[in-house]
């Protein structure tokens, strides 16, 4: 019985494996299509083929090499991971969440208000405060299109784009009207307390050597490490092994004691590679555990199943018994939290003023839909391609300044991705394509992405 189980369990990595292979092929073609692409035109246009090597290699160095090149692509990276798992959640429930731009600013605004609103509080208390409030702003404002397309079949993606422009403009009207900082010249929002601002990398020692902020953190790892033993246990291998609750909460308590005394000297290496400059921040662990909770939920729970098959079927989910109204907007408001964490992330984590200006988003929510696309909707998928984007989007200013091209060609390699991984797809269509039969009327326009 136990070889059984053991060849049954090998049978399926074997199938994760080449599940994930099969995930991560695609995207990968369609990447080096498109910066073959991008080297093509680069080539057409200077008539110089040495033009290419100097746009890549800026692109590379100022992506990667050059002074705090790297964290500045993880400060890029994190935005684009809570955006394109936005996207993506949508995408699996057959909705096309085009509003996480509309969203992102809205989850900004929220986190600037509640820094101003709750000002005086203990950062312990501040910062999720903010958080909770940028992330219920970006619910809200993704439950709107959500109700209206489950309850009238109104197309999400006309509405979200609509929502879009009402938030650039309430957005537009509180940081240059009731949320201004009159003390200032610059257009923007009052400063949130300096103690309520996501740590950067340059910060974690010195706010660690507060054994209240030691204490949260230890916390903190203490409930993942638990979490994370939980779904370990659960798996076919450890149904035998006696006192499975006794391991998972030894694995916490053990993790949060490890990391109370070891990590505030152990962060201080930081120091030999930063400074006070440096941008990265905490953010991005957020933003990796979203990816985490995104898997989870999809995967392993009976939300994320009633999400995928809406997307799948939503005629079969219905006969099924599935509540597709209330999954619709659930899986909206989410979405729209995620993107929400997303905006919070830019005030509290990169801001220099710690506020929100009028002008601080440069179109992280549009480019967050080609990477959960290129990324085929996987989580992990996501995490990399997000990496990638923020590379290039990081890389783009050195490129423009070594070779002399411009560099919205990095939008240009950004849309040949999105046509090399739609090709496939548009084909298929294409091949699948038929005339309607008598009698048969043509698919109503509300009908969702993947429905």
């Amino acid at each position: 019985m136990s070889s059984i189980a053991d060849q049954s369990a090998r049978v399926d990595a074997r199938a994760a494996l080449l599940k994930t292979l099969d995930v991560l092929s695609m995207p990968a073609i369609a990447m080096v299509l498109a910066f073959g692409g991008g080297a093509l035109i680069i080539w057409i246009t200077s008539g110089d083929l040495g033009t290419v090597f100097a746009a890549y290699g800026g692109m590379i160095n100022g992506a990667f090499f050059k002074t705090r090149g790297l964290s500045e692509t993880l400060v890029a990276t994190t935005p684009y991971i809570f955006l394109a798992l936005a996207v993506s959640l949508g995408f699996k429930a057959g909705l096309f969440n085009i509003g996480v731009e509309g969203q992102f600013y809205i989850g900004a605004i929220s986190a600037a208000w509640a820094g101003v609103a709750f000002a005086g509080l203990p950062a312990i208390i501040h910062l999720p405060l903010m958080l909770l409030a940028s992330a219920l702003g970006g619910a809200v404002w993704g439950m709107i299109p959500g109700y209206l397309k489950a309850k009238t079949g109104a197309h999400e993606v006309i509405n979200t784009i609509m929502m879009n422009y009402i938030a650039f403009r309430f957005v537009e009207y509180l940081v240059s009207g009731p949320l201004r900082d009159s003390k200032s010249s610059a257009v923007q929002t009052e400063r949130i307390s300096r103690d309520a601002e996501l740590w950067s990398l340059y910060q974690i020692p010195e706010r660690l050597s507060d054994p209240g902020n030691a204490l949260l953190v230890s916390i903190l790892v203490a409930f993942s490490a638990i979490i994370l033993a939980r779904l370990i246990l659960a798996q076919p291998r450890w149904t035998r092994v006696a006192n499975r609750a006794l391991m998972m909460w030894g694995a916490g308590i053990a993790s949060g004691i490890l990391t109370f005394i070891a990590l505030p000297p152990l962060t201080r290496a930081v120091w030999l590679f930063t400074d006070q400059y440096d941008r990265m921040h905490v953010g991005l662990l957020g933003a990796l555990a979203a990816a985490a909770f995104v898997a989870w939920l999809l995967w392993k729970t009976t939300l994320g199943f009633e999400m995928r098959m809406t997307g799948a079927s939503p005629d079969a989910a219905r006969y099924a018994g599935v509540n597709s109204t209330r999954t619709i907007v659930v899986t909206m408001a989410i979405s729209g939290a995620l993107a929400g964490m997303a905006g919070a992330t830019e005030v509290l984590g990169v801001s220099i003023c710690r506020c929100l200006p009028l002008f601080f988003s440069s179109g992280y929510g549009f480019e967050s839909i080609a990477i959960a696309l290129l990324a085929k909707n996987s989580p992990l998928g996501i995490v990399f391609g997000a990496f990638l984007f923020g590379a290039m989007r990081n890389g783009s200013d050195l490129m423009e300044l070594n070779s002399g091209v411009s560099k919205y060609v990095i939008s240009l390699i950004q849309g040949l991705v999105l046509l090399f991984v739609a090709a496939p797809l548009m084909l298929r269509a294409l091949l699948r394509m038929r005339a309607p039969r008598a009698g048969e009327s043509d698919a109503p326009l509300t009908r969702g992405w993947g429905g």
